[in-house]
């Protein structure tokens, strides 16, 4: 198997990984489409990692329940290290298992291990096979040509996406501060009052979110938004008062409800209905 192939079944499996994560969700979960995954592409590299691995490990393996029971720990290892991984790098909890019966730690579960074990298997001695019989069929520099188009255009995501999680995080911190000094360096000194001026206020306009606290004005754009519509369930500890008492994720997530016109055409909601009142 040479380096192109990998890199293609890579793209393969990550598209079909980002189609099971974006189905579910869709579905089960918020109830319309929703883009899921890190990046902005139709891939979830998670799910192209697990099943480029599972193979390499066992593709020599016609034992479906050692397959099947093979594939659920290692996919479970790589799912345990992405999340810890991810955490440490970008300071954030993309997701959460801790409601979810035999969890570890809320980054992985039984119900997870169990659908990446029966998935490796349908791979192992379905798709895979009738995937490289697909695969040799095209030669080598149209192999290699796809494989530095699929590695450009990931290249690019990345960039964008990175760009995108620092600007949320740049204006995060702007609130956080403007806020925190207000308070005089904690937030539990803040009143209802504080968050009842008419001078807080978040206002939709687009897909984006414009929020004004006191004379402090941030628009958060809509790849900013994206994050809190892919991972519904996302914990930035540093910002999470700040998103909590300003209702950002319920406004990234939702379609514009009872809000009230402006004269721009914007809709304005009070960052009272967020509250928890002290």
């Amino acid at each position: 198997m040479t380096l192109s192939e990998l890199i293609f079944y890579f793209f393969f499996y990550s598209f079909l990984g980002w189609l099971y994560e974006s189905l579910l969700c869709s579905i089960f979960g918020e109830r319309r489409f929703i883009n899921r995954g890190f990046l902005l592409g139709p891939y979830c590299p998670i799910y192209g990692t697990g099943a480029i691995l599972c193979w390499l490990l066992l593709s020599n393996n016609n034992n479906a329940f050692a397959v099947f029971a093979i594939a659920a720990l290692l996919c479970c290892a790589i799912e345990y290290i992405t999340s810890f991984g991810m955490e440490k790098i970008f300071h954030a909890r993309w997701w959460d298992y801790s409601d979810m019966p035999f969890n570890l730690h809320g980054r992985i579960c039984l119900y997870g291990g169990i659908i990446f074990g029966g998935g490796v298997v349908v791979i192992r001695f379905f798709i895979q096979p009738a995937f490289i019989q697909l695969t040799d069929l095209l030669n080598e520099s149209m192999l290699n040509g796809l494989a530095i188009v699929f590695l450009t255009v990931i290249g690019i995501d990345m960039v964008l996406t990175l760009g995108s999680w620092k600007g949320l995080n740049a204006h995060l911190s702007i609130l956080h501060n403007a806020i925190y000094d207000k308070a005089d360096g904690t937030f539990s000194k803040l009143t209802d009052r504080f968050w009842d001026t008419p001078m807080s206020s978040v206002v939709e306009k687009g897909q984006g979110l414009f929020i004004r606290v006191q004379n402090i004005n941030v628009k958060l754009e809509p790849k900013e938004l994206r994050f809190f519509r892919a991972f519904p369930n996302i914990h930035i500890p540093a910002y999470e008062e700040i998103l909590k008492r300003l209702h950002i994720k319920e406004k990234a997530r939702s379609s514009p409800a009872k809000t009230s016109e402006k004269p721009d055409g914007s809709s304005c909601i009070s960052v009272d209905d967020g509250i928890q009142y002290k």
